[in-house]
């Protein structure tokens, strides 16, 4: 015969639960009307400083200085606009840096090899 607590166990048919016994919302699963959208987790290239940068050099002068003065515009594509149009090739070039990185550098180095303190060639048994 069976344990009175065992028969109630196998009538209760359990929900499965987070740790922590929290039940799983299941509105909120995957393929459900409230649940994540579908996407692939990549970045939208548009949203890109480099996509940006690209457009920006493609527009005209007048196109410029109207991004430039639009307060609504993000602040580092009226930036951009602004040295565009001025010709601010410093902070152009800084801005191309952060976007497309440093260009490799050549460095040259000489590396002399120091002097020893004790001529090894002369030594004789037991070290004197």
């Amino acid at each position: 015969m069976k344990n009175e607590n065992t028969r109630k166990q196998e009538l209760v048919k359990k929900e499965k639960t987070l740790r922590g016994g929290v039940p799983i919302n299941k509105a909120t699963q995957f393929g459900q009307p409230n649940g994540n959208p579908r996407h692939n987790g990549a970045w939208k290239k548009e949203d890109t400083a480099r996509y940006k940068l690209e457009q920006m050099l493609k527009m005209s002068e007048p196109e410029l200085k109207e991004l430039a003065a639009n307060k609504e515009a993000p602040l580092f594509e009226r930036k951009l606009a602004m040295c565009i149009a001025k010709g601010n090739w410093k902070e152009i070039e800084g801005m191309m840096n952060q976007v497309y990185g440093q260009p490799k550098q050549k460095i040259e180095t000489t590396v002399t090899a120091p002097k020893p303190l004790v001529n090894l060639t002369e030594r004789k048994k037991n070290g004197s």
